[in-house]
């Protein structure tokens, strides 16, 4: 019962993961939560103990989020919005927050309630990080998890969305509670633990985890349960009948298919500029790129190697992002480049990724087109 209600959500849909609510939705579920927390009688101390900070935690939570709800909205904002953090508990309140920030005095009242419910919060964060221990006492003991339990992971780039998604599926017999910890290690350093739960998880069954980068409140960021670039995840998985932990290296050939897959629909279209010279200033030598096939790519660095016959020269420009039908301008330094190419080397790279993509474009003499060599 305590891990029901304290566990993050996993869908089959991820749709269902993406759906925001009203406050009187959430607020049901946490009131109906408390009643169930109440009734929680066990001889573990830790169960005891957990179950105490949670109703503690959630008690303060209804408090703030009533008082929040009936503070004066902007006319066009009548009903507070949250999303979904920990499923059944707390959502996102940035939304709310930030709506009542058109006078000082909404902002002054808001300040009063979001305090005391952000360290509610924080309470519940550290609950949830205790499942696991107590889940361990009564799970098997750990073996191997090959052919029996797939994960993936897949971060948030481009235009996939704001979000991070695990999916995990179970290859092996059905399991019953299933307590699920889920470390996410970024390229700095950084550490995130997140814990599911699972009644039943089916045979064949498929499930969806959304992590999320939260949203600055008060000077501090709130609703995040991920870290910046996924490095690698370890999932540890705690049930009476299976038991297991599965190492997932994320940075590197996975990410790297992850980001080749968005891109799989990726096209340029280009244009060679020549030398031009001006009355205030000359236009130099380089290339116009638009780009299509995507909504949007994320930092970016464009490589050009510019030939010759037996002459190169190579030049990379970086851009913060690139939106479809945009386009950039790639021109050389004055006197950089002393000749006009026969043809173009393109190169686009992104950070924390190996894959590029690259052509190979030919210059048009007449219309200075640029037309990709065919492999």
């Amino acid at each position: 019962m305590l891990a029901k209600h304290l566990g993050m959500a996993l869908k089959s849909d991820p749709a269902q993961l993406q759906k925001k609510r009203e406050t009187s939705e959430v607020m049901a579920e946490l009131q109906s939560a408390l009643l169930d927390l109440r009734e929680i009688k066990s001889n573990d101390n830790e169960i005891m103990y957990v179950s105490d900070q949670v109703r503690d935690a959630v008690t303060v939570i209804l408090e703030r989020l009533d008082n929040l709800n009936s503070l004066p909205k902007p006319p066009d904002e009548g009903t507070l919005f949250v999303g979904s953090f920990v499923d059944g508990f707390f959502g996102n309140f940035a939304g709310g927050y930030h709506r009542g920030l058109d006078a000082e005095a909404k902002q002054n009242a808001l300040n009063s309630e979001m305090q005391p419910l952000l360290a509610a919060i924080d309470r519940i964060d550290a609950a949830q990080k205790m499942l696991p221990k107590i889940a361990e006492k009564y799970s098997a003991t750990l073996s191997d998890s090959t052919g029996l339990i797939y994960v993936d992971f897949n971060e948030s780039w481009g235009d996939s969305g704001p979000d991070d998604w695990l999916f995990l599926k179970n290859l092996g017999e059905t399991l019953e509670d299933c307590t699920i910890l889920v470390e996410l290690t970024g390229a700095d350093g950084e550490v995130r633990k997140n814990v599911h739960f699972l009644k039943t998880w089916p045979e064949s069954a498929s499930m969806w985890g959304r992590y999320q980068n939260g949203e600055k409140i008060l000077g501090r960021t709130v609703d995040r349960t991920t870290v910046t670039y996924v490095k690698e995840m370890r999932v540890t998985i705690y049930s009476p009948q299976f038991a297991t932990r599965i190492y997932y290296k994320y940075k590197g050939d996975e990410k790297d298919k992850d980001v080749a897959y968005r891109c799989e629909k990726l096209t340029f279209q280009g244009d060679y500029q020549p030398y031009e010279a001006g009355v205030i200033w000359d236009t130099q030598r380089g290339a116009r790129f638009t780009m299509n096939g995507v909504s949007f790519l994320p930092k970016c660095r464009v490589n050009l190697t510019f030939r010759k016959e037996d002459q190169a020269k190579t030049w990379y420009w970086d851009y913060d992002s690139w939106t479809k039908g945009e386009t950039k301008k790639c021109y050389t330094p004055a006197e950089g480049l002393g000749f006009d190419p026969d043809s173009i080397d393109f190169e686009v790279s992104f950070p924390h990724t190996n894959y590029k993509h690259k052509e190979t474009l030919k210059v048009d003499q007449g219309s200075n087109r640029l037309v990709k060599i065919q492999e």
